[in-house]
């Protein structure tokens, strides 16, 4: 889990380096937009069909929430737990 303090200092309760700025990429010609949390190639991919929200300030993103109405295939969830979402 990583977090920061209003002066801009990362923490984290993991070793691992933090994660870069989010970026996002909006294509008004095919109405896709593209959040891009870190560097590298997926692993995982799940696929469905629903509602999103991405919240944002003057820095950026802020966060992404999305609501599933459809899954794509019958192991998404099972994608995401591998991914290390955490499910309730």
């Amino acid at each position: 889990m990583w977090f920061s303090n209003t002066l801009g200092v990362t923490y984290s309760n993991g070793p691992a380096a933090a994660p870069p700025a989010v970026k996002a990429y909006y294509d008004m010609r095919a109405e896709v937009v593209a959040v891009r949390i870190r560097e590298g190639e997926p692993k995982y991919v799940a696929v469905g069909r629903g509602n999103f929200v991405i919240y944002g300030d003057d820095r950026g993103v802020w966060a992404v929430e999305l609501e599933v109405k459809e899954w794509e295939g019958v192991d998404a969830v099972d994608k995401l737990k591998k991914a290390g979402v955490e499910l309730w």
